[in-house]
């Protein structure tokens, strides 16, 4: 049923999305240069801060860092703001009567154009730094379409959430400041103590962005294994989102007196 609708609406999503980029682009002064600069500003600070830290330097790190840096951000930045979606939209869904999911999912879509132009001109920087493309690139695809399947499997049940309870937001919040410490963001996989990787690797961004890391940086194959359990979750996640939301689709407005 919700596959169904998804064809029906396809192609207003795909309009917003549209409508969304453009927004987006106009609101920063520097417009589509924004989207990169960001990321990579952040990183140039991690990057001396634990440099100073760690003691490692040179292009191998700075790739390293960025790579995990820039997944970890469209993970992050996309939940973020789908999960806030709905309520974002109340005036239009007062108006309009539009299946809620619509609204989480340009949001991802939005936040992942934006990753898209990061990750070519993030490629373009490793192969200068002599990173280039490898064999095993044709693995990124899979990579990148489970970790949009899990941003969205973790987006629409949270995107439900929120919406009925807004202190969700925060818990979120906080939960993802924690993760970011552990998902191996700043540390290689050799730094995590053989007795811990089990549950290391419990986090699909942290398998996720190993993963990246091999096939950019290592020139090997993703763990299939590991990659495995973590599409497992997300499609567990995915599939729990759709069913919150075709349940409360038609009630949310009601429970939320608005």
């Amino acid at each position: 049923m919700i596959l169904q609708s998804l064809r029906r609406y396809k192609d207003i999503i795909i309009y917003r999305t549209y409508a969304g980029i453009k927004s987006e682009g106009r609101q920063n002064y520097l417009g589509y240069l924004w989207f990169l600069l960001e990321p990579v500003l952040s990183t140039a600070v991690l990057y001396v801060a634990f440099t100073q830290i760690t003691g490692k330097s040179g292009p191998e790190y700075a790739v390293f860092l960025i790579v995990g840096m820039i997944s970890w951000q469209w993970f992050e930045s996309s939940v973020m703001l789908g999960a806030t979606a709905i309520k974002a939209k109340f005036g239009v869904l007062n108006q309009y009567d539009l299946p809620k999911y619509i609204f989480p999912i340009v949001s991802i879509l939005v936040n992942t154009w934006k990753f898209a132009c990061v990750l070519v001109v993030v490629l373009a920087v490793a192969a200068l730094l002599g990173f280039p493309p490898n064999r095993h690139f044709v693995h990124l695809p899979l990579l990148l379409f489970v970790q949009l399947m899990l941003i969205t499997g973790v987006t629409l049940p949270l995107s439900i959430g929120v919406t009925l309870m807004n202190d969700l937001l925060t818990v979120t919040s906080s939960i993802f400041r924690l993760l970011f410490f552990v998902s191996g963001i700043f540390f290689p996989i050799s730094a995590v103590p053989e007795s811990l990787l089990k549950y290391f690797f419990l986090n699909p961004m942290a398998v996720l962005i190993d993963a990246y890391r091999r096939v950019i940086l290592e020139n090997q194959a993703p763990d299939f294994a590991l990659l495995g359990r973590a599409g497992a979750v997300t499609a567990v996640l995915f599939l729990a989102g759709l069913l919150l939301h075709a349940h409360f689709d038609k009630k949310l407005l009601k429970l939320t007196n608005v």
